[in-house]
């Protein structure tokens, strides 16, 4: 801090003095400027015996300030993007590419996604595999997946990571449709993971949910009065939700009916899904068969599995039913074959495999066997015809080969298992090398191998 002082000394010996201090220019004591603030400033200019016109004085001043002011640099906020990333929050991703025959040599190619950082940590993505980022900063992110890239391309280019939102896993059991983990925005209430859950089931006691959360080892239980919020739509009822949370949502207990005996609410649906064109959860009449319950979902699927249909009984028994079977007897009564569906029963009817030859039973045409191969380090991109058994190998060599570009040691297999995606890592260079013999990893139909 320091001051300039200009001193105007009339004839009646009255003095004007402006004085800069802390960013102010004052005369006489009295702010008349406003200026910024000065970092290194001790100037004063000689009293004069004669008298200055005001004008000219604070032209000197002006002067003043011109040759000895040196602007305070603002902290600018660089790191205003740069957060800290947890599990679950999603991302937009940046990464430069190999240029290939679809891009002119001066023409960039980026690979751009949006990705979710798992329940774990990881981020995946296809050029650099499986990567753990939860706890560092977007710049770090940044930073590492560039030191990640071949040389030529890391000199050149950067990665880039920014985050788009902030999320986290809650888990919710209990009385719900489809219990589990789900990601959801941190400033999602609990109603937003009961509507994740694809709701609650009949019977379901909503003044009764509660939230578990683990901290300093211990565990805390909150109640979430749903019901009651419900009722007054006060969202101040609505407790908030934390990372790891565990939501439950209760049954009601066990009422009394009017003839005096106790039926319990958790007995009154059933649920099919798999193969079927409607699955759900249905009424459970008395006397309902599969048959009754196949109906209300609307018929099996063209895929369907008839010969292998599980049934898990409430009381925990399980049972394999074969409907293709009894469909093609001919015996005169059908009817009283089909098993009996109760009230808490869970019936699966599983999907076939595609096999080499086989034929849509809606169409009488042979369903296509295919295989996918992508990425910029394959020669033969698009789809190829697969023929069991078959081997990356194989698959590879007929798709024409990598390239010079290929990164053979990190190449995925991405497969489709129970409606999810399996990614399989592959290192081509120990399967030619007979480290990881080729011959044990068989490839099915609908594979997609990723070759970075």
């Amino acid at each position: 801090m320091g001051f300039c002082r200009l001193t105007n000394k009339k004839r009646s010996k009255e003095h004007d003095q402006y004085i800069i201090y802390n960013g102010n220019i004052t005369k006489n004591g009295y702010n008349s400027v406003k200026f910024v603030q000065l970092t290194s400033l001790t100037h004063s200019v000689p009293a004069m015996n004669k008298s200055i016109p005001d004008f000219l004085l604070l032209n000197l001043l002006f002067l003043c300030i011109t040759l000895f002011y040196s602007p305070v640099q603002a902290k600018s906020n660089s790191q205003g993007n740069n957060v800290t990333i947890d599990n679950g929050d999603l991302l937009y991703v940046i990464i430069p590419k190999e240029v290939t025959s679809e891009f002119s040599p001066t023409e960039r190619n980026y690979f751009k996604e949006k990705v979710e950082v798992d329940r774990h940590g990881f981020i995946f993505l296809p050029s650099q595999g499986n990567i753990k980022i939860s706890g560092l900063t977007t710049d770090q992110i940044s930073e590492m997946l560039t030191n990640n890239l071949p040389k030529y391309l890391s000199k050149s280019d950067k990665a880039s990571v920014n985050l788009i939102e902030k999320r986290h896993y809650i888990q919710i059991l209990g009385h719900v449709t489809t219990p589990g983990w789900y990601n959801i925005p941190e400033s999602a209430n609990i109603q937003a993971i009961l509507s994740q859950a694809g709701g609650v089931l009949e019977g379901a006691d909503l003044s009764r949910v509660t939230i578990s959360r683990i901290g300093n080892a211990k565990t805390k239980t909150i109640l979430a009065n749903i019901q009651q919020y419900l009722l007054k739509g006060d969202t101040r009822l609505l407790p908030p939700l934390h990372e790891n949370d565990t939501v439950f949502v209760p049954l009601t207990k066990t009422i009394e009916n009017p003839g005096g005996t106790q039926s319990s609410l958790n007995t009154s649906k059933i649920r099919i899904f798999g193969a079927v064109n409607s699955p759900g959860s249905y009424s459970a009449p008395k006397g309902m068969s599969f048959l009754d319950l196949l109906i209300k979902a609307q018929g099996e699927a063209a895929d369907a599995d008839l010969t292998k249909i599980k049934i898990l009984r409430a009381d925990g028994a399980r049972e394999t039913f074969n409907l293709q079977t009894l469909l093609e007897t001919n015996e005169s009564d059908q009817n009283n074959s089909f098993p009996l569906i109760n009230g808490g029963d869970i019936v699966h009817i599983a999907r076939l495999t595609p096999q080499v030859g086989m034929v849509n039973s809606q169409t009488g045409q042979m369903i296509p066997q295919t295989i996918t191969m992508s990425g910029p380090g394959s020669n033969g991109r698009g789809l190829r015809p697969f023929t069991a058994p078959m081997t990356p190998l194989q698959a590879i060599a007929q798709s024409g080969g990598v390239n010079d570009f290929a990164d053979t040691n990190d190449i995925i297999i991405i497969r489709r298992v129970d409606g999810k995606q399996k990614n399989i890592p592959y290192n081509y260079d120990k399967a030619l090398d007979g480290e990881m013999p080729d011959v044990d990893f068989q490839l099915q139909a609908g594979d997609m191998i990723y070759i970075p």
